[in-house]
């Protein structure tokens, strides 16, 4: 009977060994799927962090592309607006009271007759008959023009530029910021 129960302390021993190994192999399973949901849960924390970065990025992108193409809208706007007050102006001029015309050119008249001396004036076609020029200024014939006048040297090498488009546009291009500010400040 010793050998019977040689041979049961062998198959108790074995069956305790594979036991123990297969408690620790339950531990080390229990380990592994502790740090597999851990690293998982790490994971799923860092991805869900980029991709809310990458949403507000998004976001800040589409803003601004939205800010941009607002102000691009109301440049066009105010544009369009100044235009429209530029375009006005010069019709205006274009039908300006004859007795207004008058006292103009007689200023403009003085004002060349003083930095040319003896010139040349043009005007033109519906203003030739309000032209009332000094004796030192004489008619060059008519130009194309809304309203105004155009004076050149005798020897044709100055010319000033009265022309109610040109002085509009001297107007225009130093005053825009105040034009601008008293529109749409």
């Amino acid at each position: 009977m010793g050998l019977e129960k040689l041979i049961e302390d062998i198959l108790r021993k074995g069956e305790e060994q594979a036991q123990e190994i297969i408690r620790q192999g339950e531990r080390e399973q229990d380990e592994q799927v502790r740090a597999a949901d851990a690293e998982m849960k790490t994971d799923s924390a860092k991805a869900y962090k980029r991709a809310e970065a990458q949403i507000a990025q998004l976001e800040q992108h589409e803003l601004s592309s939205a800010e941009l193409e607002s102000r691009k809208m109301l440049l066009s706007a105010q544009r369009e607006v100044l235009e429209d007050l530029r375009e006005r102006t010069l019709a205006e001029l274009a039908v300006y009271p004859a007795d207004k015309k008058q006292a103009l050119y007689a200023k403009l008249f003085s004002k060349a007759e003083e930095i040319l001396g003896d010139c040349y004036v043009y005007s033109n076609k519906a203003d030739n008959a309000l032209l009332k020029p000094p004796p030192r200024i004489a008619s060059g014939g008519t130009i194309d023009c809304l309203g105004g006048l155009v004076f050149e040297s005798k020897d044709r090498t100055v010319r000033l530029d009265y022309r109610f488009e040109t002085m509009l546009e001297e107007i225009w291009s130093k005053k825009m910021n105040e034009i601008y500010n008293q529109l749409f400040g």
